[in-house]
């Protein structure tokens, strides 16, 4: 069975991929979920200090990166040698270059922000979003405990893509309407989309046996 890889976005910690770790294993693979969250204390280079940290557990044949993870998956990919490569509801990087996020990203943030920091996201949404988007209330309180708060110049970072990368088995997960224009690209770019994206960003914690089963 493969060796997997997962990958959390830097505005959450590993709890929010545990579920769907949980799965995979039970299903017979190998997993592992690294808590990420050191290399985002400081803004510059975040994204090479986040692809050493991750690759830091050795090879894995598949890397899965969910959310604001995709930016930095193609660099990881090639720092573990993955065979395979699976955006979930995640941000599609340029194709060359470097990804800079969005002047429209960057201002609502910033908008957020106090004392150059960025709160967590759990509490981007007031104290009764979260109840709707993660039902289970010590999943719950788990994302929530762990959520950093990251220094606003994050956001001022362009993420390099590599000039090579494995992408010749490469999946989208559409899981919400929130990454339609991911998933639009992905396609666009031929790669396997799967999912309707009629869903909720948080099923990849609160639905991992529907993810595990777009996967397969």
């Amino acid at each position: 069975m493969p060796t997997w890889l997962l990958c959390h976005p830097p505005l959450l910690s590993a709890a929010v991929l545990r579920p769907l770790g949980r799965r995979l294993t039970a299903a017979g693979h190998r997993v592992a979920v690294p808590d990420l969250r050191a290399t985002v204390e400081v803004a510059q280079g975040w994204w090479d200090a986040y692809t050493r940290a991750a690759a830091a557990g050795g090879p894995a044949d598949v890397v899965l990166g969910y959310s604001g993870a995709g930016v930095v998956l193609p660099a990881v990919a090639a720092a573990v040698g993955a065979r395979r490569v699976v955006w979930v509801d995640a941000l599609v990087p340029v194709v060359r270059g470097a990804t800079l996020p969005s002047a429209a990203v960057r201002t609502a943030v910033a908008g957020l922000a106090r004392d150059g920091r960025i709160p967590p996201w759990p509490t981007w949404w007031g104290p009764d979003a979260m109840a709707d988007l993660v039902p289970d209330p010590q999943l719950r309180a788990e994302i929530t405990a762990e959520a950093p708060s990251l220094p606003l110049d994050l956001y001022d970072e362009e993420v390099p893509v590599p000039e090579v990368w494995p992408d010749a088995d490469v999946t989208y997960v559409h899981l919400s309407p929130a990454y339609d224009r991911d998933a639009e690209e992905a396609a666009r770019r031929g790669w396997t989309v799967v999912g309707d994206g009629a869903g909720l960003h948080t099923d990849v914690a609160t639905d991992p046996a529907r993810v595990v089963e777009l996967l397969a």
